[in-house]
């Protein structure tokens, strides 16, 4: 893992910061094959792309498309962050419980399994007890110290009572947060729509993220996945 100055060297700009998560000299070639194909697909019109991608992902996969019936049952709706263009969370609201209740959470999932379903997607947002004492206050009334504690209790009573399959986007989270939520849960998801720290910026739909924001997303991507390369740079001003 390297911190340093870089060169954007798709637009030949220089940046202020830049963020690598290498591995080997194999993800340096992975990232010189990634540019010559960036190259290649911006010098071409799409009535050449699109018939070459068809073909190229028939011969990997085949015409066979699947998918998974999930219900959403949402833990809770407050989130630390506040990203603008978020229709889902929101700040704590008076007379208005900030969790759901292990019942509620039970009752969503058996719905969900007469419907068909075959996993349970647990949305929420990133440790909202860090920003709001509503949201501390009501889990420790629950019995918990962290929504993560709560989320791994719910994840195991849906998979126990119901067998459907937990999905669990819980934000940013350690590798031993992440260790013992695979014990409950099928898959795991983290939303990182872009690095671009331009929209942390006034007016940006991330105003609340900072540059650790955006290091520590890409950390918990690096705890899952300590194979998978990513490269991030801030355009200086």
């Amino acid at each position: 893992m390297h911190f340093g100055y870089g060169k954007d060297i798709y637009n030949n700009n220089t940046h202020s910061f830049g963020y690598w998560m290498m591995d080997s000299t194999s993800d340096m070639a992975a990232v010189r094959n990634g540019i010559a194909l960036r190259a290649r697909l911006l010098s071409s019109d799409t009535d050449t792309i699109l018939p070459a991608a068809r073909v190229r992902c028939a011969a990997g996969h085949g015409m066979i498309q699947t998918y998974s019936p999930k219900v959403f049952i949402p833990l809770t709706t407050l989130c630390r962050n506040v990203c603008h263009y978020c229709t889902f969370a929101h700040p704590p609201r008076k007379g208005e419980c900030g969790y759901l209740r292990p019942d509620e959470v039970l009752a969503i999932a058996e719905e969900g399994k007469r419907a068909d379903c075959r996993e349970a997607l647990f949305t929420l947002g990133d440790k909202p007890e860090l920003r709001y004492a509503a949201a501390r206050k009501e889990l420790a009334e629950l019995g918990y110290g962290t929504t993560l504690d709560y989320l791994e209790t719910m994840c195991a009573l849906v998979l126990q009572r119901t067998g459907l399959l937990p999905h669990v986007n819980a934000g940013v989270m350690a590798q031993g947060d992440l260790a013992r939520l695979r014990g409950v849960s099928a898959s795991q998801g983290l939303m990182l729509e872009a690095v671009a720290f331009r929209l942390c910026e006034k007016g940006g739909i991330h105003p609340s993220y900072t540059g650790e924001t955006y290091l520590e997303l890409l950390e918990t991507v690096r705890n899952a996945v300590p194979s998978l390369h990513v490269h991030a740079f801030r355009r200086s001003k």
